[in-house]
């Protein structure tokens, strides 16, 4: 095989994905093959169909036929249908010569899932059926709603096919597109099913149609202001594992454009390369992690677009987050804060030829003096002070993928992974001394004075990172914290005999970008957040939480911060500068994965339309996010100072515009209720309404009635019965 380099993209053509990698030859002009006004052969099956029904021999002379697409008559189809589960379409295509068609474009327009095979081959499928190559059953439904473009004034998504795909593909006669639509569910109001198969024609030969008015041709990249990696597998699929080798180059010019038919300049040189991560390798845009070797295939530490010299890198590929940032912001935040956390840096990926999009390259969690800095272990550190450290433990799945190892708590059966040494790497003697420091760990914890300063947890823990770390996970409220993707670190006694939290890693579901475990809330503490089931936070998180001196630690640090580090306004500057320096290559990223905005990504709270509206509700979701903590903050910092008596103080601030945060004092244990009235004394809202415990508390109206409805700008009161005491004041809501 080839190896990619700058001369070979002179002089070879590659054309793969929504855009078109391609120096030198391109196509004359575009013509359609397939419309959906064309007429199809269908079927709407009511028992499963013979595996052959995608193949150009299958006979379909019984199937009914009309013109395309198939739905409900809504003003969006050719041929109307009873309501049903699936429909299969199947269309021919008659080629007298292929060898000019350069690539080819399937453009869908569908309700609710699809898989389209041409000649018996998978060229698209939506991601809401299924895995690629996976049979879909013929009453299988969709996973989620998808709703058509084309009548919203939205193009299709594309699905790309190049010229080497095509010729193994397609044959001189008689070609067959064969398509299933699926529905979410049988009582589902829509079914859309419009496709259209379009060719490149490298002359000004002609074949086909016109393309359709909307139909504009996929984008050459050629270029970017950003880095540019290109990576050859020489032909082989990326696995899971092993690494497979390949071959990466890094465009990377200093004071100019980087163009692919530049020279290498930041790297040039021999890899490693594997699929990482778990859920995310589900997704179509792959993450990635590769080693840099040398020609020998040893581990060659190199510097990367100007990060430390390792070996070990994430190829991170943003996909339910789409704004492109939580990662990268959080990371950043956790360095301003004097905490290491992973060093990155945007560039857009070429992958054999297929442009991937916007990635992160970034630091891979290791030990090393520049990224985790705790002392080296070998196999032959097993006795003194070489055996104490350094150790990296990590919360994650059951043993998968890069956890291939660990050992279960004595006392919640929660799992600790071996992070370094690798599970490969660590001896009988290390294991049986860093399971020992944890139990010895967790019995501290048990132990009914924990908190004491000398024998509790504060001589075993580097408080200070735990707090850190905390600060961090509940400001994103990241469902993950504490049980996956969570790193623990020991070092050598001579060096620190503590327990340090972190890097902080994995953020992309943080910041209201999860439909579960409340996290979209903005509200409410993440530390009281613990699943039913597995993957459960270890118990000491919980007791360290229960601590009225590691909250105050909390609040104190919190409080500092927010004048600087995590105040709105610098938050919103990081945000605002990453996407000024992504500019165009978003438009890009997101032409490339065109299903992505507008449709439901797992675990998405919110769907959005444009990338511009994603950027808002970051923001949005962070200043509710830490309006709400700055309110729980005041009451943690005072938890050690109890209220002697009732009190409710006046909400702040007053007028407000969106929400408002209001206080009060219990010194008893007592039932509370505290609502909200207009100016006539009408109850608007119930919002507290159940037994609290003593202290200072708060809560936030967000100016919703009972039904979650916005109310409309005026004079509101808000009322407190707690006990035999009462007490109402007056807040004024602006629009």
């Amino acid at each position: 095989m080839f190896q990619i380099h700058s001369t070979y993209y002179k002089c070879f053509i590659t054309l793969f994905g929504p855009f078109i990698v391609q120096i030198g030859l391109s196509q004359d002009h575009w013509e359609t093959a397939i419309n959906a006004g064309d007429e199809w052969a269908y079927l709407l099956p009511k028992t499963e169909l013979p595996s052959d029904w995608k193949s150009l021999d299958f006979d379909d002379s019984l199937w009914l036929t009309g013109p395309g697409g198939f739905g409900y008559g809504d003003n969006d189809d050719g041929t109307n249908i009873e309501p049903s589960m699936s429909v299969y379409m199947r269309k021919k295509i008659n080629l007298t010569d292929y060898s000019k068609l350069i690539t080819a474009v399937l453009h869908a327009d569908y309700d609710d899932g699809f898989v389209a095979y041409l000649n018996g081959i998978e060229v698209g499928r939506s991601m809401n059926l299924g895995e690629p190559g996976e049979s879909i059953a013929y009453n299988q439904s969709a996973n989620n709603d998808h709703e058509a473009h084309l009548y919203r004034n939205r193009s299709p998504e594309a699905y790309t096919l190049d010229s080497l795909q095509l010729a193994s593909i397609l044959t001189v006669g008689n070609n067959i597109l064969a398509i299933q639509v699926h529905n979410v569910n049988i009582t589902s109001s829509d079914m859309s099913s419009n496709f259209f198969l379009s060719f490149g024609i490298l002359d000004e030969s002609i074949f086909f149609q016109p393309t359709p008015k909307w139909f504009e041709p996929p984008l050459i990249f050629k270029q970017s202001h950003l880095p540019i990696i290109v990576i050859d597998t020489y032909g082989k699929q990326i696995p899971d594992d092993p690494r497979i080798a390949a071959h990466m180059g890094i465009i990377n010019n200093p004071t100019s454009v980087n163009r692919l038919e530049d020279t290498f300049q930041d790297y040039d040189g021999k890899i490693t390369i594997e699929l990482r991560g778990n859920t995310s390798q589900w997704q179509d845009k792959k993450p990635y992690r590769f080693e840099t070797v040398d020609d020998e295939g040893e581990n060659n530490n190199i510097s990367l677009l100007g990060m430390p010299e390792e070996n070990d890198w994430v190829l991170y590929a943003p996909w339910s987050d789409k704004t492109l940032i939580r990662n990268v912001l959080t990371y950043q935040l956790s360095n301003e804060m004097g905490r290491y956390a992973a060093r990155s840096r945007y560039c857009e990926l070429v992958l054999n030829g297929d442009y991937k999009g916007v990635y992160v390259l970034m630091e891979k969690i290791k030990r090393d003096k520049n990224r985790i800095d705790v002392s080296k272990l070998t196999p032959k550190d097993t006795t003194g002070d070489g055996l104490t450290g350094g150790y990296i433990l990590k919360f994650d799945w059951y043993w998968t993928g890069d956890n291939l190892g660990g050992f279960e708590s004595k006392y919640d059966e929660n799992l600790y992974n071996y992070h370094y040494p690798k599970a490969s790497d660590i001896v009988p003697e290390q294991k049986d001394y860093i399971q020992q420091y944890i139990s010895d760990f967790e019995k501290i914890m048990l132990d009914p004075d924990y908190t004491n300063n000398e024998t509790g947890y504060p001589s075993i823990l580097n408080v200070d990172s735990f707090v850190d770390m905390v600060i961090l996970q509940e400001l994103s409220k990241n469902v993950d914290a504490y049980r996956l993707s969570t790193y623990i670190y020991k070092d050598r006694e001579s060096i620190d005999n503590r327990l340090t939290a972190g890097p902080v890693w994995d953020i992309n579901h943080g910041y209201g970008n999860c439909n579960y475990g409340e996290t979209w809330n903005p509200r409410k503490w993440l530390l009281e957040y613990n699943p039913e089931g597995g993957d459960q936070m270890s118990f000491w998180w919980e007791y360290l939480w229960d601590d009225e001196k590691f909250k105050t630690k909390v609040s104190e640090r919190y409080t500092e911060l927010r004048k600087n580090i995590l105040s709105d306004n610098h938050m919103y500057s990081i945000i605002d500068s990453i996407t000024t320096y992504l500019g165009p290559a978003i438009d890009r990223n997101y032409y490339r994965w065109s299903s992505l905005l507008g449709n439901y990504i797992w675990p998405n709270y919110y769907v959005f339309d444009t990338y511009e509206q994603e950027i808002e509700y970051l923001k949005t979701w962070i200043s509710r996010r830490t309006k709400w903590m700055d309110g729980q903050i005041l009451s943690l910092s005072q938890s050690n100072q109890l209220p002697e008596n009732f009190f409710l103080h006046n909400s702040y601030p007053n007028p407000f515009n969106s929400s408002t945060t209001i206080e009060y004092d219990l010194p008893t244990r007592t039932f509370v209720s505290i609502s909200i009235c207009d100016i006539l004394g009408t109850e608007v809202k119930s919002v507290i309404n159940k037994i609290q415990d003593k202290g200072h508390w708060s809560l936030i109206w967000d100016g919703t009635d009972e039904y979650n409805r916005s109310v409309s700008a005026g004079v509101y009161l808000y009322h407190i019965q707690a006990g035999n005491f009462t007490s109402t004041k007056k807040m004024i809501l602006l629009k």
